[in-house]
């Protein structure tokens, strides 16, 4: 394990199924993961030792789901087997482990790669997992480390025993054996599996496999998956095992390498190719006044966590940079990409690749619409259900060339593309996207969820419920619309005069209608939305939400600056929690505390409580801006942001999770690591000065 890049060291001293809930996250810059709990237990069905990329960064299929591994060793008295591994069963409504080999677990590293050390008798057994840098393969690497124990009993053989449980399935589903067809071919150290149209090849070296009678196991529990009303069990295939003989006393490093394809790969001697790929990252985050340990850790951790996200995918013949809106069931969201680019990115100093990440997404603007997400099946598919992440896209594209002063880009392409988003909206298109007399944004109706509050289901009677319905027009919406048109004001060549003026123009107008509008006299705050109904009607929704903070965050507000900071006194009053904002105060009836249950239970409580990682972000902006990024805005920005630090370097393993539950201990919930929660954490970190 490359120790300069090892951000976590646990000393497992008691159970260690009471840390199944601490999961880890390893990922090769490609699509392709790997992910578990720290025990090395599975918990979900999105855990593996291997999640490859079918066809980058998406096409995702579990293929090694885990490793039975097993030591025999033959002492005077006979042999003895020690198990390695652990999986989870259900009897009788109750948990049941088997085997059991989270009793031998004493430590667990994570880094580059995730480490486990056990303990049995006098042997020391290590499995290290390494992700192939930008490849679907992983390789095991085992370390067996003998004490001299010079008054105990002498083995006289040894034998390694590693038995590959297998799922070749897409990530989402869960696999059963009747739904299965499997054929698996040996030969020597070499394994060839092949489910339906999915084939991978696993190779231990110097080992020799023997195939089971009975290659199933059957009925796996993933807890986790019971807790989100998913909880069907699984059964895996393991056609055999690799046997491995070692000289007992003798220290030993054997492995065990996986792939998609039909051809095995080398083993992964290190992790250099990914630390090779950082070093740049790290220097650039470094900042040589706080050059010490602790702070030396935290930024290879952040430098680490924000990589995870950046992958490469290949749009109308190019290959081009993208972000991975979270792990384990996200792939690139429009939204969330544009969001999360500056800190992922910028902050990282990867302005080439914020670039392509940019021209990734121009492409395929339509209509003014920024996808909200490339489609998981089909490569030429695109989704174009929001109304936020064209604006967003505008943000991201203004800050981009703040940053790097890529004019060539700006006037080429760029600036064209953000022009091209507000024509579209002044004009009307799609979803009810349109620009009103007073120069506000209006979009959607009752039935769509355009924006990032966008939770929607089934109902019991195959009814469509829309949990949040934020249509007409949204507080969020119009403060990122009047931050464009002010933006590409200011940033619009001179050559392009008449636009510069008529978007200053309507700005102006936007910046007389917004309080008027929003603003709510006995609360010193912003409502949330007001929409008109079809019999012309007005509606005022004067819930206590999270998205005015955006009229206080953004570089160019519609409000004044004391009503920006009459804005982060009302949020920080109700809504701020250490990990997050808030979605609603505890004092509001629909307020929802915990975030459990089936997905309908769960949707209904997403954005009614549930508190959002990411919003830490444009609240702490708009403490530095109200505040004019003095000492004291400064010092409260890196308060409110240091719990998240610590789960980050904590039970985190060195990500955050999407969301927390509303109540204390706000409970980690939905994807285990999210990528505008790490870039909002990012990027204030920055700002305040780290």
């Amino acid at each position: 394990m490359d120790t300069n890049y090892r951000t976590h060291d646990v000393a497992v001293t008691d159970n260690a199924l009471d840390l199944l809930d601490r999961e880890w996250l390893l990922t090769n810059g490609a699509g392709s993961f790997a992910m578990g709990s720290l025990p090395g237990v599975n918990t979900r069905r999105y855990h593996g030792l291997l999640v490859a990329a079918s066809r980058p960064p998406v096409g995702r299929v579990v293929v090694l789901s885990q490793v039975l591994d097993e030591l025999a060793i033959t002492w005077p008295d006979g042999e003895h087997v020690a198990e390695f591994s652990t999986c989870l069963f259900r009897q009788n409504g109750k948990r049941v482990e088997q085997p059991h080999g989270h009793a031998l677990l004493t430590r667990f590293e994570r880094g580059l790669s995730v480490r486990w050390t056990h303990q049995w008798r006098t042997v020391t057994w290590q499995r290290e997992l390494i992700l192939h840098w930008r490849q679907p393969a992983a390789t095991l690497r085992y370390t067996l480390t003998w004490a001299d124990a010079a008054d105990a009993m002498t083995p006289t053989e040894a034998t390694v025993r590693l038995h590959p449980m297998l799922a070749l399935r897409d990530f989402h589903s869960i696999l059963h054996e009747g739904g299965a067809s499997f054929d698996a071919k040996a030969d020597g150290q070499t394994l060839s599996v092949t489910n339906h149209d999915v084939t991978a090849t696993l190779e231990c070296v110097g080992a020799q496999f023997i195939g089971n009678d009975e290659p199933w196991w059957y009925k796996l529990n993933y807890p986790a998956d019971d807790e989100r009303g998913q909880g069907e069990p699984e059964d895996l295939y393991v056609p055999g095992r690799f046997e491995l003989s070692v000289t007992p006393g003798v220290d030993t490093q054997f492995t065990l390498t996986a792939t998609l394809g039909d051809t095995p790969v080398e083993p992964a001697p290190d992790t250099s190719d990914r630390a090779a790929h950082l070093g740049p990252i790290v220097a650039h985050l470094t900042d040589d006044a706080n050059d010490d340990d602790e702070n030396d850790t935290l930024t290879r951790a952040l430098a680490i966590a924000s990589d995870d996200f950046v992958v490469e995918r290949t749009v109308r013949g190019q290959t081009l940079s993208t972000i991975i809106a979270g792990y384990p069931w996200f792939a690139d969201w429009g939204r969330d990409t544009f969001i999360a680019l500056p800190g992922l990115l910028l902050e990282t100093g990867r302005l080439d690749e914020a670039r392509e990440t940019l021209q990734a997404f121009a492409g395929s603007i339509r209509n003014g619409l920024v996808p909200n997400r490339f489609d998981d099946y089909d490569d030429d598919a695109a989704h174009y259900n929001t109304v936020d992440a064209s604006l967003w896209f505008i943000q991201a594209a203004l800050r981009y060339v703040e940053a790097s002063n890529d004019h060539d880009a700006w006037n080429d392409w760029l600036a064209d593309a953000c022009v091209s988003i507000i024509e579209a909206y002044i004009a009307g298109t799609d979803n009810d996207i349109a620009m009103t007399g007073d120069g506000l944004i209006t979009a959607g109706s009752t039935d769509t969820q355009l924006t990032w509050m966008d939770a929607a289901a089934v109902g019991p009677r195959g009814e469509r419920v829309v949990f949040t319905p934020r249509h007409g027009k949204a507080v969020e919406i119009n403060a990122l619309w009047y931050a464009a048109l002010a933006g590409l004001a200011e940033a619009l060549p001179d050559e392009r005069g008449a636009e510069k003026r008529h978007f200053d123009k309507l700005a102006g107008r936007m910046r007389r209608a917004f309080p008027k509008v929003f603003w709510n006299d006995e609360r010193n705050a912003c409502d949330d939305h007001v929409w008109t109904d079809s019999e012309g009607e007005d509606h005022i929704d004067k819930s206590i939400r999270p998205n005015q903070v955006f009229a206080a965050s953004l570089p160019h507000s519609p409000l004044p600056r004391t009503r920006q900071k009459q804005v982060v006194e009302l949020v920080r009053d109700q809504l701020l929690t250490p990990f997050g904002l808030r979605t609603l105060p505890e004092d509001d009836p629909a307020y929802h505390a915990r975030y459990v249950g089936p997905a309908f239970e769960r949707d209904e409580a997403y954005h009614q409580g549930t508190v959002w990682g990411w919003l830490i972000g444009p609240y702490a902006e708009a403490v530095l801006r109200v505040g004019r990024f003095d000492d004291n805005s400064k010092a409260e920005a890196r308060q409110v942001i240091a719990p998240l630090i610590e789960r980050l370097m904590g039970p985190g393993l060195g990500q955050l999770h999407e969301i927390f539950e509303a109540q204390p201990p706000h409970r980690a919930v939905g994807c285990i690591a999210q990528a505008w929660s790490i870039a909002e954490l990012l990027r204030v970190w920055r700002m305040a000065g780290q």
